[in-house]
C-alpha cells in the first residue's frame, strides 16, 4: 500500500494570513483615500475663498476713492457657495488704511467654518487715486 501525499492548495491557516494581509493592505489604501477626498475638498473651499477676495477687491478698486476711505463700499456678506453637495458660507471682511492722502491699503479676509474648524484666507491691496 502507497500512501501519496500529494494534496494542493492552500490551508486554513495560510488563507487567513492572507486576509489578514490583504485587509491591512486595503484599510491603508482606504485612509489614503479619505484624506485625499479631505485635502481635495479644503482646496476648493480655499479656492473659492481666493476668488471671492479677488471679487472684493475688484469691486473696492471699481469703487469712488472717497467711498473706499470711509468703509462705504457696500459688500454682501456672507456669501454661501455650493462646493460638492456642501453649502460652505463665507464671511467677508475688509478694512481700509490710509497710507497718504491719495492711498489707501486694503485688507480682506474672508472667513469659513468646515467640520468645526474656521479657516481664513487674506487678500491685501493698495488703491490710489489722481486727485
Amino acid at each position: 500500500m502507497i500512501v501519496t501525499n500529494d494534496k494542493k492548495g492552500f490551508t486554513l491557516i495560510e488563507l487567513l494570513v492572507a486576509m489578514l494581509v490583504m485587509s491591512i493592505g486595503l484599510m491603508a489604501m482606504l485612509d489614503g483615500l479619505t484624506n485625499y477626498i479631505r485635502i481635495n475638498m479644503e482646496n476648493q473651499m480655499r479656492h473659492e475663498a481666493m476668488r471671492i477676495s479677488e471679487a472684493t477687491l475688484e469691486t473696492l478698486r471699481n469703487s469712488q476713492f472717497s467711498e473706499v476711505t470711509s468703509h462705504a463700499v457696500a459688500i454682501t456678506s456672507p456669501e454661501t457657495r455650493r462646493i460638492r453637495n456642501f453649502n460652505i458660507t463665507y464671511t467677508i471682511t475688509w478694512v481700509p488704511t490710509a497710507i497718504s492722502a491719495n492711498s489707501v491699503a486694503v485688507q480682506v479676509a474672508v472667513t469659513w467654518v468646515f467640520k468645526n474648524i474656521t479657516h481664513r484666507h487674506d487678500a491685501a491691496s493698495v488703491i490710489s487715486t489722481d486727485a
